[in-house]
């Protein structure tokens, strides 16, 4: 086991979440990923991944998701409150974890950034 599980609060899991997520998101794309960011109700940021069979076999699929919670298990708390879907792109597979890691950060600090202004009160 992980020392930092990947517990129920911490996903995204219903179809409607997504499709708020979809709906009501601001995207930000990156080399690696497109990351979709929504403000959510409770304190703790949730991800969702959306792995389509156009990223390859189950196998392919699988492993991006399990690399993008490791990705997410390593973040900053700076969106806390936040729903994050996340897509992976197929070049994913190739990057060494460094890479990923340094991409998915800049990714949702630029997300983040541009969700404040808007959110502040």
């Amino acid at each position: 086991m992980p020392p930092h599980p990947f517990g129920k609060s911490q996903r995204v899991r219903r179809r409607s979440e997504f499709q708020q997520a979809f709906t009501n998101g601001y995207r930000v794309s990156s080399r690696y990923f497109t990351l979709i960011l929504l403000p959510g109700a409770a304190p703790p940021a949730r991800l969702g991944i959306v792995a389509s069979r156009k990223l390859g076999d189950a196998v392919r699929r699988n492993r991006a998701k399990r690399l993008i919670r490791e990705l997410f298990r390593h973040q900053d708390p700076l969106g806390s409150g936040l729903d994050v879907v996340v897509i992976p792109r197929r070049e994913l597979f190739d990057a060494p974890f460094n890479d990923l890691e340094r991409d998915f950060r800049t990714a949702w600090q630029r997300g983040v950034s541009r969700l404040r202004p808007v959110h502040a009160d």
